[in-house]
């Protein structure tokens, strides 16, 4: 019986102490605060951090699960010591956007206020951790209904079903894709994003965790009177 009981204890501990230390810990230790707030008084800009997130973000991060986009993409910028991307300027930024703040790698707090982090398992596509700095929303749906439209050498798969192929009927819509070439839709076609593409879109286009971190030391804010709910 002793021996029995010995065992069921350890093997209790077994499972319960790594529960512990990889789970129950972290996530007290992680757990989403007040937001720091501070003023750059160089640039006479206010800042928060964590910076939070628009309503757009939730609706169009269940879209991001649903698609299984984080299959193939990452929302993660390793630190230097895991691989050399912070050493690469402007990694994750490519495009056309302006890009207001220099790339940082990603900490714990810039996932504060989600639910889930979709940190991505391998790289078959770009990072997206600042996905939003890159093009604008005509492009993001354009790419989504026909990548290789904008890529040719793209293997993400067309999500065509978030679009509907509709008759122009009046005037031509203001969010009809400008498609071309054997993506064209057809004379007196066009094609428009559902409510699903475009919170995708909207989500993607908030996709800009390189917030600017609160100064450490001497400069760091006091107190938090002034902190927002995170």
């Amino acid at each position: 019986m002793t021996s029995l009981r010995q065992f069921v204890l350890c093997l209790a501990a077994t499972f319960f102490v790594p529960w512990l230390c990889l789970v129950v810990i972290p996530h007290a230790e992680m757990k989403a605060g007040p937001a720091e707030t501070w003023t750059d008084e160089d640039l006479g800009k206010t800042y928060s951090y964590p910076a939070g997130t628009p309503n757009i973000f939730r609706r169009g991060q269940a879209v991001y699960a649903a698609e299984g986009c984080a299959s193939c993409h990452t929302q993660m910028i390793r630190p230097t010591y895991l691989g050399f991307e912070s050493w690469r300027p402007g990694f994750g930024k490519e495009g056309t956007i302006e890009k207001p703040v220099r790339t940082r790698e990603t900490l714990p707090g810039d996932y504060a206020g989600e639910r889930f982090a979709y940190l991505g398992v391998q790289r078959i596509g770009p990072d997206l951790a600042n996905g939003g700095y890159r093009h604008d929303e005509a492009w993001h749906h354009v790419h989504l209904y026909a990548p290789r439209s904008v890529r040719k050498f793209s293997t993400m798969p067309s999500f065509r079903h978030l679009y509907i192929k509709r008759k122009v009927r009046g005037q031509r819509s203001a969010e009809a894709l400008p498609l071309h070439g054997e993506f064209d839709p057809g004379e007196g076609y066009e094609v428009v994003p559902t409510e699903a593409a475009r919170a995708l879109v909207g989500y993607l286009m908030t996709l800009k965790k390189d917030a600017p971190l609160p100064p450490a030391g001497d400069d760091a804010p006091e107190g938090d009177g002034d902190a927002e709910e995170g």
